[in-house]
């Protein structure tokens, strides 16, 4: 059977423990009365059983007065047990004693509880993986029937971008002119990066996750953004992005001293990071204090003193895609909105919790979108035949796998889904009928 989503079978949990102790641990006065009251019948001279030292505990603690039957003794008709100073000394050391005793206690029932509940879910396991694995046979059919043409389109994607970024990267790195050395590297890297996270997307929407890979999408649009304001800039700016590396380095530094204060103090460690703020200041006094910021690099180029990344987006004409860029942040981060919306909610009950088949078409399409763009500058400054039928086949396949990813989140919506509940209420219903004597009238 099909299902709109996958959840793991989590191992059977034991029976709670808390109880348990809190009950053991309201008797511990009792037993430590009933072994005083034991002691001091034995130096009267008479044993007692467990059970009547038991019966004489309690009364004690429940403050009745009178006599309590004993079993028959031979020898014995009539008892008085004396408590002396000591004992009630004792008594009245119980609770610090009981409490200083708990504390070990606790920690050897929290190791114990710790240890059998190990060893039930290692001999639960097997059991258990081979469910997740057949359930996760199942809705993985059910993601290539529905997601199937999709994927594969953006899987030849990924793959012609790489191949068409590659090429364009290698023919830049054998040209003999030095104009673009900074921007090709910048690029290059940009580009092998954007691929590996396209590449993430991909790999998550074959599982089902389309909040994660939304999520991942967000960091390719960033690469994206980058990558087309370091192609409109050029090389001087490529050199700036490729410096501001040691601004990042030196923020590291503040953090990891911060941290790990007698580590940063090792002789070793001092010397590298006294490096690294050299090599800060340089670039600072080389660049300015606009510099400084997260992206101070490309202060200059946007005429910002703080540039953010919301303005590299107007910069790279990229603003209109904010609204995806933000619904994509809701499961990067711990805000509540992370927790109430989720682009695979489509049947309306709330982020599915799961893995699921459904709205995996924003991660998708969007990623295909990104893709194009980031190997766009790769391309440029100058054409050649080659460049321009590469980005056409980049487009056509773009549009393609968008297309496929439409038609995949509108067959969802087309389709008509039950419930696993639901399927088992019918099932339960035709068995009843089933098991119904026939009329035979």
């Amino acid at each position: 059977m099909a299902t709109r989503s996958r959840a793991r079978t989590p191992p059977a949990p034991l029976e709670p423990m808390q109880a348990a102790f809190e009950a053991s641990a309201r008797r511990l006065p009792e037993l430590q009365l009933q072994k005083i009251i034991a002691n001091r019948a034995a130096a009267s001279g008479f044993e007692l059983d467990p059970g009547e030292s038991e019966a004489l505990a309690k009364q004690l603690l429940a403050g009745s007065k009178g006599s309590v039957t004993l079993d028959e003794r031979s020898s014995l008709t009539e008892a008085t047990i004396t408590l002396t100073d000591e004992d009630v000394d004792e008594i009245r050391r119980l609770p610090d004693r009981i409490e200083a005793a708990m504390t070990g206690a606790a920690e050897n029932v929290v190791k114990k509880s710790a240890d059998v509940l190990l060893k039930a879910i290692r001999r639960q396991w097997p059991a258990i993986k081979a469910a997740h694995e057949e359930d996760r046979a199942a809705f993985t059919e059910t993601i290539q029937l529905l997601w199937g043409d999709a994927l594969d389109k953006l899987d030849m994607l990924i793959a012609t971008a790489e191949s068409v970024g590659g090429q364009a990267v290698a023919v830049a790195r054998a040209s003999r002119s030095k104009k673009r050395i900074a921007l090709t590297a910048a690029l290059g890297r940009l580009h092998i990066r954007g691929v590996q996270v396209a590449n993430e997307v991909l790999t998550l929407l074959r599982e089902g996750y389309a909040d994660a890979a939304f999520s991942r999408w967000r960091t390719l649009h960033e690469i994206t953004v980058v990558a087309i304001v370091l192609g409109d800039h050029g090389e001087a700016l490529a050199i700036r992005y490729l410096d501001h590396d040691l601004v990042e380095a030196e923020r590291a530094a503040e953090v990891y001293q911060r941290c790990h204060p007698k580590d940063a103090a090792k002789r070793n460690n001092t010397k590298a990071l006294k490096q690294t703020m050299e090599d800060y200041e340089a670039v600072v006094a080389q660049y300015g204090s606009a510099f400084r910021s997260p992206y101070g690099w490309a202060a200059e180029a946007l005429g910002k003193e703080k540039p953010t990344f919301q303005h590299l987006e107007e910069a790279a004409d990229q603003a209109q895609m904010r609204l995806q860029y933000k619904a994509a942040s809701f499961g990067v981060h711990a805000g509540a909105k992370g927790l109430t919306v989720s682009v695979a909610d489509v049947f309306g009950e709330g982020p599915p919790g799961a893995a699921s088949i459904g709205g995996l078409q924003e991660a998708g399409a969007e990623t295909a979108y990104s893709l194009v763009r980031l190997t766009g500058p790769l391309l440029g400054p100058t054409w050649s035949v080659d460049k321009l039928a590469g980005l056409n086949v980049l487009i056509r396949l773009r549009d393609a796998a968008a297309k496929a990813f439409t038609r995949g989140g509108q067959a969802m919506r087309d389709a008509t889904w039950v419930t696993e509940e639901e399927v088992e209420a019918w099932t339960r219903a035709g068995e009843s009928v089933h098991a119904e004597p026939k009329d035979q009238s």
